[in-house]
């Protein structure tokens, strides 16, 4: 064989020896196929999660913060990327940490408000509603003060994320006073009934011998009684003498 021939065969052969090598040097450095399987540490503590990703050579960053009350502090909310994921050894792992404490948040103007509007208001806002205090006032469910805590705030008072706000509101009926209803010969359900349809309560129920079955007992007199002069309010009470069985003839 010339000269020529074998001077071709060293080029080519010097150069697959050369592609090789460099295929080999660049598969060590870039540790290629050397891949771990990420672990699930949603839901675990900072301290768990960050030691179990250094169980798996790898590293973590806390790219966010939220709060969820349901969760506990400084837990694991989210991680990027998720389990089961192939990265390789040393890789950052981007996890979300529930905040320790909750944002804080003003407390939107919901004065003059229905309870339905103020109610999407306040949850959308996070916050919380509570007790329905009803006063008397002709605007029917229209929210007339806001209290935490058993007190009247005003809006704007910055609160805790999850605050529970009390809803003041309109009774529809104002301060009217309505006439006191006839009740002798009702059934103590059905003075009940007519009580409530003029926003009227029943108050003391006075038992004229054995009564065994107290809604089902006859009203014979009320305290006040029917067309006496006066009025009362919305919630005022009227008090019932009951007996077990209706009196001949109506009213003794």
């Amino acid at each position: 064989m010339g000269k020529l021939p074998l001077t071709i065969l060293y080029i080519i052969g010097s150069g697959i020896a050369l592609l090789l090598f460099t295929f080999l040097c660049l598969n060590w450095y870039t540790e290629h196929g050397d891949f771990v399987s990420v672990p699930n540490v949603i839901g675990k503590s900072m301290y768990d999660a960050k030691k179990e990703l250094g169980d798996f050579d790898l590293d973590y960053l806390v790219a966010d913060s939220t709060y969820d009350e349901s969760k506990p502090p400084l837990s694991v909310l989210d991680q990027q990327p998720r389990k089961g994921a192939k990265v390789k050894e040393g890789r950052k792992i981007y996890i979300t940490l529930n905040s320790s404490q909750p944002p804080s948040v003003k407390i939107p103007n919901i004065i003059d408000n229905s309870r339905r509007q103020a109610e999407l208001i306040l949850t959308s806002w996070g916050l919380k509603v509570g007790n329905l205090i009803y006063i008397p006032d002709m605007a029917k469910d229209a929210v007339l003060n806001i209290q935490v805590m058993g007190k009247i705030v005003k809006p704007g008072l910055v609160v805790p994320k999850g605050t529970i706000i009390d809803l003041v509101l309109g009774d529809g009926f104002g301060n009217q006073i309505v006439e006191v209803p006839p009740l002798t010969d009702l059934t103590v359900l059905e003075a009940k009934a007519v009580l409530d349809a003029v926003h009227l309560n029943v108050g003391m129920l006075m038992a004229d011998g054995t009564i065994d079955d107290t809604l089902n007992a006859y009203v014979y007199d009320q305290d006040p009684k029917f067309g006496q002069p006066g009025k009362l309010g919305p919630g005022n009470t009227v008090q019932l003498f009951i007996r077990q069985n209706k009196a001949e003839g109506g009213q003794p």
